[in-house]
C-alpha cells in the first residue's frame, strides 16, 4: 500500500515555492514549537507552505525529528486571525496543487491527499469554531493579531495527543502574548525555538529599498514592520527599558535572612468569561536592601475560589498582612477568607482599603519610583507574573489593569507596615 501511495504521489505535480536560505534554517530546525517574528515581505508563506505539505525539522521523513506534513499523512491546519488573510493563503495553496489531481473541497477549504493527509484553512475569529480535530501540525499566521484564547483554549489542546507541531509566522504587535511565546525559547529551549527575522534577510529587499521604506513610513513603523521589533505600546506609561533592567526576572526567592516583610494584595473580580476582569492576587516580598520580589496569580474565579486561592497562597507565603481592594465583594471576602485561614492555622491580618484617588494616577505614582530604580523583580516561569508584566507594559492603554492595581496595593501595604501604620490602609 505504501509503495502504491509513493508512486501515486510521484506521478502528480505539486509546485511548492523553493525555500530561500533564510527560510531554510527555519524549516530544518527540529524543534517542535517554533516562532518566527518577521518583518514585512520576509516570506512567511514561502516557509509555511513547505512545512504544511512536506513537513519540516529534517529533510528525511524517516528521521525521528521529522515533523510530519500532509504528504506524510498529517492532518495540518493553517490558521489566521481573519478570513482576508486565509484568502491569500488559499490562492497560494490552490496554485501549488492545481495540477496535482488531489481533491480540493472549496466549502471546507481543505486539500486531501491520497496519503491520508490534509491541509485545512481556518479562521481564528472564534475559538469555539476551532475545536474538534486532533492535529499533527498548525501554522498560525499573524498570530500576534489573533487572540491568546484561540491558541490556549482550542489550538494547543488539538495537537496534544498526537504531539503535533506548531509554527507561528507573524509580524510583531507590541509586547503581547506572542512575545511571551517568543520568550519561551529561553525558558524551555528543548521544545521551543524563536527567530527575529527582519525584512533584510529576504535577498529581494535591497538596502536602497529598505532605506526608502524607512523614509516613507517613519522610524517607529520601520522598527516594527521591517525590523520585526517588539515595540512598547504606543502611549504606554512605563518606559520599555524598565522591563529590561538586570535582575528584572528572578528564579528563586531571596534567602530568609534577606527578607524584611511580605504581604499579599487582592483585587477581586467576580466573573469567569474571557471578557471579565481578572482577579489579581499579588505576593510582594520586601528585602532589607529595599527591593521587592513579586509573584502573581491573575485568574477569572468565582468568589469561593478567590477565597480558597488567597488562603492557599497565604499558607505558602506566610504574609504579615493581606490588603483587599475596596469593591462590592470586600466585606463578603473577608468573611469567607478568615475561617478558611483559621482552619489551616494561619493568622492572617486583613487590611481593608478604600481608594479615593483616581486609579490611573494612583498606579502611576505608586509604581514609577520602583520601576525606574530597578527595585521591582518578577518571578520567572510564573504565568501570573508574566501576565502582570504584560499589563504593566500596556498600562494605561491595555484592556486590563487588575495586576498593576493589586501590585500598587501591595507596595502601599509594605510601606504602611514599615512606617508603623494602623489597622486600616
Amino acid at each position: 500500500m505504501k509503495k502504491i501511495q509513493d508512486n501515486a504521489i510521484r506521478d502528480r505535480e505539486i509546485r511548492l515555492p523553493k525555500p530561500l536560505p533564510h527560510q531554510r534554517q527555519l524549516l530544518l530546525d527540529p524543534h517542535r514549537h517554533k516562532t518566527a517574528v518577521c518583518g514585512r515581505r520576509w516570506g512567511k508563506t514561502g516557509a509555511g507552505l513547505p512545512a504544511c505539505v512536506r513537513g519540516h525539522g529534517h529533510p528525511h521523513p524517516k528521521h525521528p525529528q521529522h515533523l510530519k506534513g500532509a504528504l506524510n499523512g498529517g492532518n495540518i491546519w493553517w490558521v489566521a486571525p481573519t478570513f482576508v488573510i486565509t484568502q491569500k493563503i488559499e490562492r497560494d495553496l490552490v496554485k501549488c496543487f492545481q495540477n496535482s489531481g488531489f481533491d480540493y473541497y472549496k466549502t471546507d477549504r481543505r486539500i486531501e491527499l491520497c496519503t491520508g493527509g490534509s491541509i485545512t484553512l481556518k479562521t481564528a475569529a472564534s475559538p469555539a469554531s476551532l475545536r474538534g480535530d486532533g492535529l499533527d501540525g498548525i501554522v498560525y499566521d499573524e498570530a500576534a493579531f489573533g487572540t491568546e484564547s484561540s491558541w490556549k483554549e482550542a489550538l494547543r489542546p488539538a495537537i496534544a495527543d498526537k504531539k503535533g507541531w506548531s509554527l507561528f509566522l507573524t509580524s510583531p504587535n507590541g509586547p503581547n502574548w506572542v512575545k511571551d511565546r517568543f520568550d519561551l525559547a529561553l525558558a524551555d529551549p528543548a521544545n521551543y525555538r524563536s527567530w527575529q527575522c527582519p525584512s533584510s534577510q529576504n535577498p529581494l529587499m535591497t538596502p536602497e529599498e529598505m532605506e526608502a521604506t524607512r523614509l516613507d513610513i517613519g522610524d517607529r513603523a520601520y522598527q516594527q514592520e521591517i525590523l520585526a521589533q517588539f515595540l512598547d505600546t504606543e502611549g504606554a506609561e512605563f518606559a520599555g527599558y524598565y522591563f529590561q533592567m538586570p535582575g528584572f526576572w528572578f528564579d528563586e526567592w531571596p534567602a530568609e535572612d534577606e527578607m524584611l516583610l511580605r504581604v499579599l494584595a487582592l483585587d477581586p473580580s467576580k466573573g469567569k468569561s474571557d471578557k471579565s476582569d481578572y482577579t489579581a492576587l499579588v505576593d510582594c516580598r520586601l528585602t532589607r536592601t529595599g527591593h521587592v520580589f513579586v509573584d502573581a496569580w491573575l485568574e477569572r474565579l468565582d468568589l469561593s475560589r478567590i477565597a480558597q486561592r488567597t488562603v492557599e497562597v497565604a499558607a505558602a507565603a506566610g504574609p504579615q498582612g493581606l490588603v483587599i481592594e475596596s469593591n462590592q465583594f470586600q466585606e463578603l471576602l473577608v468573611i469567607m477568607i478568615q475561617p478558611l485561614a483559621r482552619a489551616r492555622g494561619i493568622d492572617l491580618r486583613i487590611y481593608p482599603c478604600n481608594n479615593a484617588e483616581n486609579k490611573t494616577a494612583r498606579i502611576r505614582s505608586g509604581l514609577t519610583p520602583y520601576l525606574s530604580r530597578g527595585e521591582l523583580h518578577f518571578r520567572n516561569h510564573s504565568r501570573g507574573a508574566k501576565l502582570l508584566v504584560q499589563q504593566l507594559q500596556q498600562f494605561p492603554c491595555g484592556q486590563h489593569d487588575d495586576g498593576p492595581d493589586a501590585l500598587e496595593l501591595g507596595l502601599r501595604l509594605l510601606s504602611h507596615i514599615v512606617n508603623g501604620g494602623g489597622p486600616t490602609l
